[in-house]
């Protein structure tokens, strides 16, 4: 069954590029233009998906914190419900990376600016903002990792097909 669809796969793998791509590229103009790149993958995702009423970005939205709570009780005694989208803990880690992508293009543009040309705060900001991000990076493997094991699924392929088992 196709769960994810081909422009969200493709959003996906780019993001996860451009964020691997200025992991090791700090500085200059292809740093910043692949920042900015970044920020509009994760615009286009979220106009994408909040123009769709079902599918791929139906689940969207946050999830209810009884949903949150039952799923966290779920993963202590390790029989987690199978869900074909996001499940409730996959869906907050979805957005926590797309509000820090957007941080990072917006903290990024605002080195540019005459205004906050040089300011120290603001490029130690854009920098912890990139340390939150590799960290998010690695909980959200270690997600997917763990959540293939208990659902017996592999999630990886999911997300290179667009296809789970019904």
């Amino acid at each position: 069954m196709l769960v994810w669809t081909a422009a969200v796969r493709l959003s996906h793998w780019l993001l996860a590029g451009l964020v691997l791509f200025n992991l090791f590229n700090e500085t200059g103009p292809m740093h910043r233009y692949a920042g900015y790149v970044a920020a509009l993958t994760v615009a286009l995702r979220l106009a994408y998906g909040l123009s769709r009423s079902r599918g791929d970005f139906a689940h969207v939205g946050l999830p209810a914190p009884s949903l949150l709570m039952q799923h966290l009780r779920e993963l202590r005694t390790g029989r987690v419900h199978r869900s074909l989208g996001h499940n409730p803990a996959g869906m907050l880690m979805a957005w926590l990376l797309w509000l820090l992508v957007l941080a990072l293009g917006v903290s990024g543009w605002m080195t540019q600016l005459d205004a906050y040309w040089g300011e120290d705060w603001l490029i130690e900001t854009h920098e912890a903002i990139a340390w939150v991000l590799q960290g998010s990076v690695l909980v959200h493997w270690a997600g997917v990792l763990i959540m293939s094991r208990l659902q017996k699924e592999n999630l990886l392929r999911a997300m290179i097909t667009g296809r789970k088992a019904p």
